[in-house]
């Protein structure tokens, strides 16, 4: 059966983990003991550092290539003749830019960064070198499948017994007749496709009520060498300061496109903030404002990953941006706890439970 590798050995393919400890250090040395700003600068040098970290395929250079819009560059490279307080002043303008709206408004004065539990909860992943913040293509958590109609993909999905796939409920039906197992959809020689049989969206999800987003496919064939994820109980999750995201979404902050290849990142929980508009008896709130790395359109139904030891099991399936989002994707995402709705996923019809 297809294993997959723990923490310690992911973070390794992360270019951004051994630049970590300078960037934090640097942030906290600017923001001078405001911890909004720390998160809001860390993301702007983070930025910028990425910006430095070419792939040359050619040359055989294991570095990467951001494959995010960044607005960092333009201000920091201005900055390079400046005095430290002029430096300083264009750091911070950096910072504005990468967490302002879409039409260069600033942040609603309550978001993501002033959530104190999100706050703690950055700090410990910024400092843990198990964790991947930079956000990379992964041939791990091969349970972690597309989701797509006939002429394409559209969603993303967990295999949670061998012919059981959770996803969200608003991808049934227009996105629910078959499944991807494998890394790229780009190169379907390297995986399978599966029929799905029968999809089920939850009875309680009512649009325009979001909640209860959840959907099972019961596919028409068993999924063949491939471990079927777990599912986090409800005190895994909730002792959780971090989740692994994964996912086949788009890549930009405006959703338009690079939908495709499985990758996957690490991302803070937030606290239970009503402003973010989530239900939290059966969902929960995460983000990742470092470098925009965030579930995105596409991502839909996709798996949110909690640390149990050295293994991985399902804690959230991706719903949709916050209510405190000014941008598509990048601000932070709700996902339904999959442990909320798991009696009712078995009892769905034609699953081969074991």
């Amino acid at each position: 059966m297809t294993t997959t590798r723990g923490p310690e050995t992911a973070a390794q393919n992360d270019p951004l983990q051994e630049h970590m400890e300078a960037i934090d250090r640097l942030a906290a040395l600017i923001a001078d003991g405001d911890e909004q700003r720390h998160l809001i600068v860390f993301q702007a040098l983070a930025n910028q550092i990425d910006d430095f970290l070419v792939r040359d395929v050619d040359d055989g250079v294991q570095h990467a290539r951001s494959v995010l819009m960044r607005t960092a560059a333009p201000h920091l490279k201005r900055s390079r003749t400046r005095s430290r307080r002029s430096k300083r002043a264009a750091v911070e303008a950096v910072a504005a830019s990468n967490a302002a709206a879409p039409n260069g408004a600033a942040p609603p004065a309550a978001s993501i960064y002033t959530d104190p539990v999100f706050q703690r909860n950055s700090r410990k992943l910024i400092r843990s070198a198990a964790r991947i913040i930079g956000g990379v293509p992964t041939s791990d958590f091969p349970d972690c499948v597309a989701v797509g109609h006939r002429r394409g993909w559209c969603c993303t999905g967990t295999l949670v017994a061998p012919n059981v796939v959770v996803t969200a409920a608003h991808c049934v039906p227009d996105c629910a007749q078959r499944i991807f197992v494998g890394e790229d959809v780009d190169d379907p020689s390297g995986g399978q496709v599966v029929a799905v049989r029968t999809a089920v969206a939850h009875p309680d999800y009512s649009p325009p009520d979001p909640t209860s987003d959840i959907a099972v496919l019961i596919l028409g064939a068993p999924v063949e060498n491939v471990t079927p994820r777990t599912i986090a109980d409800k005190a895994t999750v909730d002792a959780a300061a971090t989740v692994r995201l994964v996912g086949y979404g788009n890549t930009d902050v405006n959703s338009t496109g690079g939908y495709g290849r499985r990758r996957l990142v690490d991302v803070p929980v937030a606290g239970e903030d009503p402003q973010y508009g989530a239900d939290f008896r059966s969902e929960f709130v995460a983000g990742a404002p470092f470098l925009d790395r965030d579930s995105c359109n596409g991502d839909s139904g996709g798996p949110a990953y909690v640390a149990v030891g050295d293994d991985w099991q399902l804690a959230g399936a991706t719903s949709r941006a916050t209510n405190s989002s000014v941008r598509p994707c990048g601000d932070g995402g709700i996902y339904t706890r999959v442990a909320f709705h798991e009696d009712w996923v078995r009892s769905v019809p034609g699953g081969m439970w074991g």
